[in-house]
């Protein structure tokens, strides 16, 4: 051993200087450089594939059968959870009912996330049609299923996290916080891209109707709120001391978040037809249930203080 320490001594006279712990993790700022050129490649490519049209030959009965099936499980379990969620709610805190509720609440949210998933890959293939003006803005469409769809799961799992598991410290914490940076920074590469570059306006998707400019808002909304949680779990993971009180809000903000953003859709399905034609008042699809989520979620967290006081 002596012989080889002088060896390297020898060789590398620097390496019996370096540092007893060496840091594996490079800056905050450069990380998140580095996410954003990462996320700006991402939305590119999402956006401006395929390059190329590629024919192939698909089964209709096989296209109707999996493309009905995923879309049917969908509604009816997005409309579960909604009920689910309203119970959770209703129930008092930290009572039998409310985590019974909460945990058939998140796997039916599982279970709608799986079901939109093959839905938007069926969605993703097909022709676009008379809805969409150019490729480029059917994958503009599609790439904002995606981050809801993210959003979704991570605001399911990533509230859920805080009750399921006791540590204030979680290896979990950081693979939830580079997930929601990740979505944020893919929405903010996306922004431009669907309301200057190559403005997005699907209205005559009744299902689902967006302006350049609501496409724009939607995703900067989006992209703010999981920045926030993206930082929050990187910095809970670093701190490890998380109090009670910490603990609720992060569970109530997070789980408030999938119960908000599937209402919202539902809400934008069902009364889309209805305010398609009217650009003046399609803000209020995209606008006003997230606003009610909000202040129910300052409610309820205003009430919990309460009673523990």
């Amino acid at each position: 051993m002596h012989v080889f320490r002088l060896a390297v001594a020898t060789l590398y006279p620097q390496a019996l200087n370096l540092p007893a712990k060496i840091t594996m993790i490079p800056p905050i700022r450069t990380l998140i450089i580095g996410l954003l050129c990462l996320s700006l490649a991402i939305a590119t490519r999402l956006v401006l594939s395929p390059v190329q049209q590629i024919e192939a030959t698909v089964d209709l009965q096989t296209w109707i059968f999996y493309g009905s099936t995923s879309e049917h499980i969908h509604a009816i379990t997005a409309c579960i959870f909604l009920v689910l969620s309203t119970c959770a709610i209703i129930a008092k805190k930290t009572s039998k009912a409310h985590r019974l509720f909460g945990k058939l609440a998140i796997t039916t949210l599982l279970i709608t996330c799986v079901s939109a998933a093959v839905l938007l890959g069926y969605l993703a293939i097909q022709s676009s049609g008379n809805m969409f003006n150019s490729i480029v803005a059917r994958n503009e469409n599609m790439a904002i299923f995606l981050m809801l769809l993210s959003t979704g799961i991570y605001g399911g799992l990533a509230g859920y996290r805080w009750t399921a598991f006791s540590q204030s410290k979680h290896d979990i914490d950081v693979a939830f916080g580079f997930m929601a940076i990740t979505i944020s920074l893919l929405g903010i590469a996306m922004a431009p891209l669907v309301a200057f570059i190559n403005p997005l306006n699907t209205t005559n998707d009744t299902g689902f109707p967006l302006t350049p400019f609501m496409a724009g808002f939607l995703l900067i909304s989006q992209s703010v709120l999981m920045l926030s949680f993206g930082i929050d779990d990187l910095h809970s993971f670093h701190s490890g001391q998380i109090s009670y009180q910490q603990r609720i809000a992060k569970h109530v903000y997070r789980v408030m978040t999938a119960a908000g953003a599937a209402v919202t859709a539902v809400f934008i399905v069902h009364l889309g037809p209805a305010f398609a034609d009217n650009d003046q008042l399609l803000w209020a699809l995209y606008i006003i249930p997230p606003t009610i989520f909000a202040l129910l979620t300052s409610f309820i967290l205003s009430k919990h203080r309460l009673s523990k006081e």
